[in-house]
């Protein structure tokens, strides 16, 4: 799970994020900006809300750039038992479920991934919103 992500640490739960799978839907800023601000550093501070609440804000994350472990050990992230794919209009290929996605040599486990679905990522086959810049 923590393949490389910044770890964000409170007394009740770990934030990890994988600055390379965000696509700045910014789902966490909107969701609880007091514990998710892009104007502060760290721009993290787990501290500021209940870890349920936290929790429940990064499994909105479409991207899973946000992933927790919360240290209660009680409802930890489930994936889906069924895989769900949705695409954009941006060509955005949104996945849930229980995922290993393989990046090279490197096999990466999660629940959520926004893939490429235009080809210009440079960070296939993850999405880096460079579909943007072809508008």
């Amino acid at each position: 799970m923590n393949n490389g992500a910044k770890r964000y640490t409170s007394e009740n739960i770990d934030v990890m994020f994988h600055s390379e799978r965000c696509i700045h839907a910014a789902k966490c800023v909107k969701g609880l900006p007091k514990v998710f601000d892009v104007k502060k550093k760290p721009w993290v501070n787990a501290s500021e809300e209940e870890a349920d609440k936290i929790a429940k804000i990064i499994e909105q994350c479409p991207s899973g750039a946000l992933e927790y472990i919360k240290k209660d050990s009680k409802k930890q992230e489930v994936p889906k038992e069924m895989t769900a794919v949705e695409i954009d209009s941006n060509g955005i290929i949104y996945l849930k479920g229980n995922l290993a996605i393989k990046k090279g040599e490197e096999m990466i486990q999660c629940t959520r991934a926004s893939l490429c679905g235009c080809g210009y990522s440079k960070n296939k086959p993850f999405c880096d919103n460079s579909h943007l810049l072809d508008s």
